[in-house]
């Protein structure tokens, strides 16, 4: 496991952009965190980073959002609806894991779909206002990604 601290929404996006100059299509990343701990923030940055020209925003009420990236397309869900019905049988699988790159925001109401094969990250709020430590672990192949920061 790595750990990050980011002292800003800037340094936050900086590492969202370091992270994403080292994805491919079929990389699910799970962001871990409590509500504003910086997870939209992050992939803000990661998705600018992979030429998403348009706003990035929560997917709160909408769940999934696609974005179209210079090579490939970012899927970004929002997973804290699904408290009570879950993922299953919603077609979710059908963009997790495929021609694309996958952040998934409480991941845990989606654990039945997330591949072994992953990137967790864990948002943790610091003493001061945007102070943030992120927690990085690479899973399976994608412990090469964390090796590589």
């Amino acid at each position: 496991m790595k750990e990050f601290l980011t002292n800003n929404y800037e340094q936050t996006q900086a590492l969202a952009r370091k992270i994403a100059a080292l994805v491919y299509p079929g990389l699910v990343i799970t962001l871990n965190g409590d509500l504003g701990a910086g997870k939209t923030t992050f992939t803000q940055g990661f998705a600018q980073e992979l030429g998403v020209g348009t706003r990035v925003k929560s997917p709160t009420f909408n769940i999934m959002n696609t974005y179209k990236g210079r090579t490939f397309p970012v899927y970004h869900f929002d997973a804290y609806r699904l408290e009570v019905t879950g993922a299953a049988d919603q077609g979710f699988e059908d963009f997790i894991g495929t021609d694309g790159v996958t952040l998934i925001e409480w991941p845990q109401y989606m654990k039945d779909l997330l591949p072994s094969d992953r990137l967790d990250i864990t948002f943790t709020r610091g003493e001061r206002d945007d102070e943030r430590k992120l927690s990085i672990i690479g899973f399976g192949s994608v412990v090469a990604i964390e090796e590589q920061l």
